[in-house]
């Protein structure tokens, strides 16, 4: 049970929830037995939150309206499940009805409002959530670092000199301030475990393919995906099965016992930070306490995979040229320069090479879950690094681009092969820093993938 972490900017103050949980379960709990309601919590959170680093845009009329209707249903003893009168935050990729939908962008920040809700902000909207607002984020959701030239940059929440990792920056700090219990972030390399592992919380990448996508701002569409950032597993359990317009249901994790496990010794586990391989060795030695058996090998397709995304031509560069191209041909005067540079990157690549790549990822996916063989997913760190202090990267290019490779090398293995991940706290912390714990498994595990997270967390406590 987690308390309001600290007073953070465009947040609500501390003083005004204590002694008030915000774990989505035991809020919801609250308002069943009547010890609070929606719309008491909504009205003390909105009464300090506002437009900042935090959050881009507060909704505070819809938050209310939301609230209301919670507990109205709550009177009349109707239940949606466990986020109904919840507050959560959506990246600010993911349209909702009479907002402008700004993606971290100065230049899309002046275009129309959304028509209708996103079908994911639909759906939890159903589901009886409350939108707090739209978060922060990078420009157009480049980079895992969490840097935006056009907006305040969040503060990692537990080292206000590093980096919130990206690109949901700030539905990552929106989480961990205890601003909301939930809060949406877009994953397409990295962008939704990378700022959670980076502040020690819970994040979740679906499935690609499997959550529509309309009514978000692409930006790999064939590695993009939206998941939530929360406190605990089982809170990103719930909004996951929100996500996916599933009847709600308690989340019963699988027993570890017995199942296999591998963490590739290549690749993933190359140069990592000390304090990270120790972390990630107390989070293996939790899990093979409960009983999994954790296999240490080579998988070789993992080097072709790195290497896929350091060419020139890459289906990330192609695809991210094709969604934001136009955009930096006409207005790169108003774009970071390394998002223009990024765009630019692929113009020009035939189809026939795209074509080509899409055959080798295919190829190469089929390859990996062959070498990875019986194992019941792969294991490793979230990233190989500690968030890396921000005023470096803010100077240099160089040092820019090389975190940059180091927060999402890990991560975006699983985008490229369309997997469910999840990042989890490893137990312990390493001069008070999280190291993040990733589960990576098979299409369509995700409750197998979030089950192994749940026994890392149990561990640490």
């Amino acid at each position: 049970m987690r308390r309001w972490r600290r007073k953070a900017e465009g947040s609500a103050p501390a003083t005004s929830m204590q002694p008030m949980d915000l774990d989505l379960l035991s809020l919801g709990a609250a308002y069943r037995r009547g010890r609070t309601s929606a719309t008491i919590v909504t009205q003390a959170l909105l009464e300090g939150a506002a437009p900042g680093p935090i959050l881009r845009l507060v909704t505070a009329d819809r938050a209310l309206a939301q609230a209301a209707r919670a507990d109205a249903l709550f009177g009349r003893g109707v239940d949606l499940g466990p986020l109904q009168g919840v507050p959560v935050a959506l990246k600010d990729l993911i349209d909702t009805q009479g907002e402008v939908t700004a993606a971290g962008s100065a230049v899309l920040a002046a275009g129309p409002a959304a028509a209708a809700d996103a079908t994911l902000a639909h759906r939890l909207d159903a589901a009886g959530a409350v939108f707090v607002g739209k978060t922060t984020m990078t420009e157009l959701a480049f980079s895992g670092l969490g840097l935006n030239q056009h907006a305040p940059i969040p503060a990692n929440a537990l080292d206000a000199t590093r980096i919130p990792g990206g690109s949901s920056s700030g539905s990552a700090i929106a989480v961990a301030s205890g601003l909301v219990s939930v809060a949406l972030g877009s994953d397409t390399g990295g962008s939704v475990r990378i700022p959670a592992a980076f502040n020690g919380l819970v994040g979740l990448k679906p499935t690609v393919g499997s959550l529509p996508m309309d009514g978000v701002v692409p930006a790999v569409p064939t590695h993009d995906t939206v998941g939530p950032i929360a406190t605990t597993v089982r809170d990103a359990w719930h909004a996951w099965r929100a996500l996916l317009g599933a009847e709600p249901g308690w989340f019963v994790p699988t027993d570890v016992a017995g199942i296999e496990l591998l963490a590739p010794t290549n690749v993933l586990l190359d140069d990592l930070e000390d304090e990270v391989r120790s972390g990630f060795e107390r989070a293996v030695a939790a899990l093979e306490a409960l009983g999994a058996r954790v296999v240490r090998r080579d998988v070789p397709t993992l080097e072709a995979i790195d290497a896929t995304f350091g060419r020139m031509h890459s289906i990330n560069s192609i695809e991210y040229g094709a969604a934001h191209g136009a955009l930096a041909e006409r207005a790169a005067e108003r774009m970071d320069p390394r998002v223009v540079r990024r765009l630019r990157a692929s113009a020009g690549c035939p189809a026939a090479a795209y074509l080509d790549l899409l055959d080798e990822r295919a190829r190469l996916e089929r390859a990996f879950w062959q070498e990875v063989g019986p194992a019941t997913a792969v294991v490793s760190p979230t990233a190989p690094i500690l968030p890396p202090p921000l005023e470096p990267l803010l100077r240099s290019d160089e040092a820019f681009d090389r975190a940059n490779r180091m927060a999402v090398r890990n991560t975006r293995v699983a985008n490229y092969l369309g997997a469910p991940s999840v990042t989890v706290p490893a137990p312990g912390t390493a001069h008070g820093l999280p190291v993040g714990f990733l589960v990576t498994a098979r299409d369509g595990a995700e409750h197998l993938a979030l089950s192994i997270a749940a026994a890392v967390e149990r561990a640490a406590g």
